[in-house]
């Protein structure tokens, strides 16, 4: 076991070393308060892990490693493997994995990525021996959140990660998250979940038909973004840019699960930890009540609401569990906008079209006539519509619209000076796409005899 290497031969202090006790800048625990739940590193910012860790320097060495996917307690333990520690994505050529990935050696990855006054720095045993105390398993990160059990790349580069939670009480879940390239923008956005499955129960969604089968962890959030750096960092194709923003429009509604996302989003957004910007981060719930818009205010992402129409009755039809009129959850919405800085007065509404049920000209003018009731109230915000062309589930009656009637629907919003955009359709044939994430799939294609690429 892991625990077991670290002899107190390697606690010595010598140049370079800053696992003895007195190493590293030392931070008053007094003043900085540990999460509510953690259950790895990944879950701490860095003046949360300074504080578990004893040292500044420790907890900066730690997420040197935790930014690029990589376990800085098995990296700074000398008797761990150079070889295996990127073996998550290691080519087994009898099996056909699909990752290329070259050996991950511990030099290269300090000169390339680390900054130069800790190229040179290293932790000692003592450090390890406090870092090892936050993991639920000695054999480190991946074990204690979640496995990474199959990546599937479609045509266009997106890639979707099929995720083992641990630590579940021997309930088996699975979660997906997805890398989307943006090659000609250099850079590339990350969709993660927030829950395996979801209550929500959105009838044109297939992981709505899968119910809420458990909420995440902050760090089982945030490994989902700590695999795709792996996954990106390992690239040699050069497909997959760097994650620039992320968007929870994964599994699960973040508003079901508003403690651990907004956790999440303090280390993604800490610039010590992933460094990413706030304005980078959008929080997407479908309101399931009014009270939700500012809870997720406090995040200090920038929200989205899926609407997908206006008229109660309409709603009602395509999310069931509605129990509220969307007077009152745009109150709810106008009052979380007013509430937050002026710069943070944006919202983004998602709209799924689908053919003959809420993409008529009708529908986009009650559209429209919604949207100017926040517009009105809500003093500089910024409002924009997301039309999201519905993704094959598997049910005939919810199909994708005609061109000219999404463009129509977009014109009568537009015409009223609402900025709208549609959605390019990315991943579909890997059943990666919005509305599609399900991982029921993988135990479907086992039932027939189909392969899936493992890692």
């Amino acid at each position: 076991k892991i625990r077991g290497l670290f002899s107190s031969a390697h606690s010595t202090n010598v140049s370079g070393d800053i696992g003895g006790d007195s190493g590293g800048d030392s931070t008053n625990a007094s003043i900085v308060r540990l999460p509510p739940k953690a259950d790895s590193p990944l879950g701490f910012t860095l003046d949360q892990l300074s504080v578990k860790l004893h040292g500044k320097g420790r907890a900066q060495l730690s997420w040197d490693c935790l930014r690029l996917g990589i376990d800085p307690l098995l990296f700074f333990n000398p008797d761990y493997p150079e070889d295996q520690l990127d073996n998550a994505l290691f080519v087994d050529e009898n099996i056909g994995r699909i990752s290329t990935a070259k050996i991950t050696q511990r030099d290269n990855i300090k000169q390339q990525y680390f900054p130069a006054k800790r190229k040179t720095q290293f932790m000692g045993g003592t450090a390890l021996t406090a870092l090892s105390d936050i993991y639920p398993s000695p054999l480190g990160i991946e074990s204690s959140v979640a496995t990474l059990s199959s990546v599937t790349t479609a045509s266009d580069g997106t890639t979707k990660l099929l995720l083992k939670l641990s630590n579940n009480n021997d309930q088996e879940h699975f979660i997906e998250t997805v890398i989307i390239p943006h090659p000609d923008w250099g850079k590339s956005t990350l969709c993660v979940s927030s829950q395996v499955g979801c209550a929500q129960g959105c009838v044109f969604c297939a992981t709505g038909k899968m119910g809420r089968l458990a909420s995440l962890s902050a760090d089982q959030i945030l490994i989902q973004l700590y695999y795709a750096n792996k996954i990106i960092r390992l690239d040699e194709s050069g497909v997959l840019p760097k994650i620039d923003n992320i968007v929870f429009m994964g599994m699960g509604d973040a508003a079901d699960n508003i403690e651990s996302v907004t956790q999440a989003v303090g280390v993604m957004t800490d610039r010590n930890c992933f460094g990413l910007a706030r304005s980078k981060i959008t929080i997407s719930t479908v309101g399931p009540s009014p009270g939700v818009f500012g809870d997720l205010a406090d995040s200090n992402a920038v929200l989205a609401w899926s609407v997908h129409a206006a008229r109660d009755d309409l709603r009602k039809k395509l999310v069931p569990t509605t129990k509220y009129t969307m007077e009152e959850l745009r109150d709810g919405l106008v009052s979380a906008l007013v509430g937050r800085s002026k710069r943070l007065r944006k919202v983004m509404l998602e709209v799924t079209l689908m053919d003959g049920i809420n993409d008529g000209v009708r529908e986009a003018e009650e559209m429209a006539e919604f949207v100017m009731g926040i517009v009105e109230r809500v003093e500089g915000v910024k409002v924009m519509i997301n039309l999201i062309p519905v993704n094959d589930i598997g049910y005939d009656q919810y199909r994708r619209p005609k061109d000219e009637n999404i463009m129509k629907y977009q014109k009568v919003l537009v015409d009223q000076g609402v900025k709208t955009f549609v959605r390019t359709t990315r991943g579909d044939d890997e059943g990666a796409a919005c509305g599609q994430l399900v991982t029921k799939k993988k135990r479907s294609m086992e039932k027939e005899g189909l392969a899936e690429t493992k890692v």
